[in-house]
């Protein structure tokens, strides 16, 4: 039956990793488009931590989209409808038949 249309509310667009090269020559992972989907977002939890005398955080949360054929754990989510807010992908689980993907998702909060 897959994702009811109500529920995808928000934009994401998935970008994958590709490697370039700076003025240096040096290697650099940049990120690019792959496609724009419509999907839901639920925070599971939040953590906060210490790091060199700032304090920070990270929410894990859920992202249900229809399937994307391709899609990998190592990619990530610009949730463009949230102000292109970083989510990276941690991991991926097809649901039914090829019907929908379930993200578990990371932001880094700064």
């Amino acid at each position: 039956m897959g994702l009811p249309s109500g529920l995808l509310r928000e934009v994401f667009a998935i970008e994958s990793p590709t490697e370039t090269r700076n003025a240096l020559g040096e290697s650099v992972q940049a990120w690019s488009e792959v496609g724009r989907v419509y999907g839901s977002y639920e925070a599971v939890s939040y953590s906060e931590q210490q790091r060199r005398g700032q304090i920070g955080g990270s929410t894990q949360a859920t992202v249900r989209i229809r399937y994307v054929e391709g899609l990998r754990g190592n990619w990530r989510l610009r949730w463009v409808s949230r102000a292109d807010r970083i989510l990276y992908i941690s991991a991926v689980v097809e649901k039914g038949a090829r019907e929908e993907h379930e993200l578990t998702v990371e932001e880094q909060a700064t």
